[in-house]
C-alpha cells in the first residue's frame, strides 16, 4: 500500500533521489565549477572553524584565562554564507541545465523538425 501511494504522488522532494549509477557522472572533474569548490571550502571550513572556536574557548575558560577564540565565531559566518551561496548557484545551474535539456527534447520531438531531417 505504501509503495502505491509513493508511486502515485508527485512530490518535488522525492524527485531527486541519490542514484549510485549517476554519482560517477555527477562527480566528473569536468563538471566541477568554482561554485562546487566554494561549497567544498565554505561549508566544511565553517564547521571546522566553529569547532575550533568552541574547543579554544572551552579550554580558555577552563584555564581561567580570557577567551581568545571569539573572533573564530565571527570568521565562521562568512564561510557558511559562501557555502550556502555556492549551493544556491549549483541548484540554479542544475535547474537551467534541466530546462535546457527538456527544451531540446521538445524541439527534437516537434513534428516540423522531424520532417526537416
Amino acid at each position: 500500500m505504501t509503495r502505491q501511494v509513493f508511486n502515485q504522488t508527485k512530490n518535488s522532494a522525492t524527485e531527486e533521489i541519490f542514484i549510485p549509477q549517476a554519482a560517477a557522472r555527477n562527480l566528473d572533474a569536468d563538471s566541477w565549477t568554482k561554485y562546487h569548490l566554494g561549497a567544498l571550502v565554505g561549508l566544511p571550513g565553517g564547521i571546522l572553524v566553529l569547532l575550533g572556536a568552541i574547543f579554544l574557548n572551552v579550554f580558555d575558560l577552563a584555564a581561567g584565562a580570557k577567551p581568545h577564540g571569539i573572533w573564530l565565531f565571527v570568521a565562521a559566518y562568512p564561510l557558511f554564507a559562501l557555502g550556502a551561496h555556492c549551493l544556491d548557484k549549483i541548484g540554479e545551474m542544475k535547474k537551467a541545465a534541466k530546462a535546457k535539456k527538456q527544451q531540446s527534447n521538445l524541439e527534437r520531438l516537434n513534428p516540423d523538425n522531424i520532417f526537416k531531417r
